[in-house]
């Protein structure tokens, strides 16, 4: 009998069970792939291995999300397998270069250079100030429960200064606020601002308030780094005991009887007292034995049903003299007609990974789910080819040095192959946009109608990647485990 089991060594899942772990609990991972990291993993092919989607790292600053996970599990930041990065991206978008430094003053310059306006500097200071203010508020805000009145009147009677000091960030658009102060700007200067955004929040400059697009902003001003190995490495550096992770096994259905519940797997039955589920509000109903099944998923999949997928590229490259030194490339275009998007993200593995003379290379990129759908196998293909085409020439025509290269086959990922190898619903990936409509007290929690069963992932806390993922564990223990909120509160 387990304390827990969790089901899906996704980035929310595996975070879980290392802090449960070092809580003492008996805990079981059980993950369907034979590597960890899900959306944000690593896989190989012939010898080379592939970052699943954008590999960018961040939230090992003094006091962020992961280096507070790194005093919980009490682990050394300088263990780790990971490469202070900076610029963090080098953004092409009409016929300029952005190179995002993680130095604020040396970021400036760069975005004052390629879109000089005599109020720019007033701007990029509240978008700073604003971010900074989310994140030294950020754990105050925890635990956070929109569903609970008696959580959330605390939650909020304790951050009464933080709300009303930034009630018009979170209140306004955030094109409302820029243009403020930008009355104007370009066509290059909002699809820099849009693509920006668009990778931290799912949403462009209109659907989304101020507050979180600053965060998106000031992204590439953290630290960034590289995972030596490929992504899923940094959730197995920090996995120190692995005896009790199950990989290559497939939850087949979970049923309850009592207080019990029990797991069924491909590999037998597992039996706890609780489940966390690192599934999307979505989908982990399909997991639920007919008594436990209600109508929850369907009312999230009808309430947020504007959500994104990914299309990505995967190949290598040979570059034994490190032309492309760079390990983020972001090329901003007229709109994709194979995934409505405007720009793809290019993460180049560094020289350390280099593998006979040859890098990995993911290029991925926002992509509608439905484009993809009810299509016939001839279609399928020919689209994957087509899309294929209109990226590498992009690329090829922005950073020529692409396609002077030796490169491998390319694999091309759609939104049907995330749903094949994830599971998660339709294929999506990023979670919620945090669109107006969705965020603050819109948002689900980690808290399911079902006592004792539970949900982390990008679904359940409004952030995304490593750092919303990992606020949001941290949300769920403090409702859920009376051991955790000490551990917690020592080290924020």
């Amino acid at each position: 009998m387990f304390d827990y089991i969790i089901v899906g060594g996704g980035i929310g899942g595996v975070i879980t069970y290392n802090i449960l772990k070092k809580l003492g609990k008996n805990v079981l991972l059980i993950e369907k792939l034979n590597y960890l990291g899900g959306c944000a993993g690593t896989f190989e092919k012939d010898g080379m291995f592939y970052n699943v989607g954008a590999s960018t790292l961040v939230g090992l600053d003094e006091g962020l999300p992961l280096d507070i996970l790194l005093k919980i599990l009490q682990l050394d930041k300088k263990n780790l397998p990971v490469i202070e990065i900076d610029p963090s991206i080098v953004v092409y978008v009409g016929d300029k270069v952005i190179y995002r430094y993680t130095d604020y003053e040396k970021a400036f310059e760069e975005i004052n250079k390629n879109f000089y306006h005599s109020n720019n500097k007033e701007l990029w200071e509240k978008i700073k100030k604003t971010s900074s203010k989310n994140w030294e508020s950020i754990y105050k805000m925890l635990p956070f429960n929109p569903k609970n009145l008696k959580t959330l009147t605390k939650t909020a009677l304790k951050n009464i200064p933080y709300l009303l000091s930034t009630f018009k960030e979170n209140t306004f658009t955030a094109k409302d606020v820029i243009t403020q102060y930008v009355k104007n700007p370009d066509k290059d200067y909002i699809s820099f601002l849009n693509s920006q955004i668009l990778m931290t929040t799912q949403c462009y400059w209109d659907e989304v308030n101020f507050s979180f697009a600053s965060m998106g902003l000031t992204y590439p001003n953290l630290k960034n780094y590289y995972v030596v190995g490929g992504m899923s490495n940094f959730l197995e550096n920090i996995t120190k005991d692995k005896k009790d992770i199950l990989r290559k096994t497939k939850v087949l259905s979970i049923s309850k009887k009592k207080d019990v519940f029990t797991v069924k797997t491909n590999k037998g039955n597992f039996y706890t007292k609780k489940v966390i589920l690192n599934r999307t509000i979505w989908d982990y109903c399909q997991l639920l034995d007919e008594n436990l099944k209600n109508s929850y998923c369907e009312k999230n999949i009808k309430k947020y049903s504007k959500i994104w997928s990914s299309a990505t590229l995967y190949f290598w490259i040979e570059d034994k003299e490190n032309i492309l030194n760079n390990h983020h490339y972001q090329v901003l275009h007229e709109r994709n007609p194979y995934t409505d998007s405007y720009s793809f993200f290019v993460s180049v593995a560094d020289q350390i990974d280099n593998r006979g003379g040859k890098k990995s290379i993911t290029i991925s990129t926002h992509c509608k789910i439905d484009f993809w759908e009810n299509l016939t196998k001839d279609d399928y293909e020919n689209k994957k080819e087509r899309l294929k085409e209109f990226i590498l020439n992009k690329l090829y025509k922005k950073v020529p040095a692409f396609g002077k290269l030796v490169k491998g086959d390319v694999m091309v990922g759609t939104p049907n192959t995330f749903k094949k190898y994830t599971e998660r619903y339709r294929g999506s990936v990023g979670g919620i946009p945090l669109r107006r409509e969705y965020t603050m007290l819109n948002y689900p929690v980690g808290i399911t109608p079902i006592k004792n069963l539970y949900l982390v992932g990008d679904s359940v806390f409004p952030g995304q990647g490593y750092p919303g993922v990992c606020v949001g564990v941290f949300n769920l223990l403090l409702h859920v485990e009376e051991d955790f909120r000490e551990v917690f509160y020592r080290h924020i």
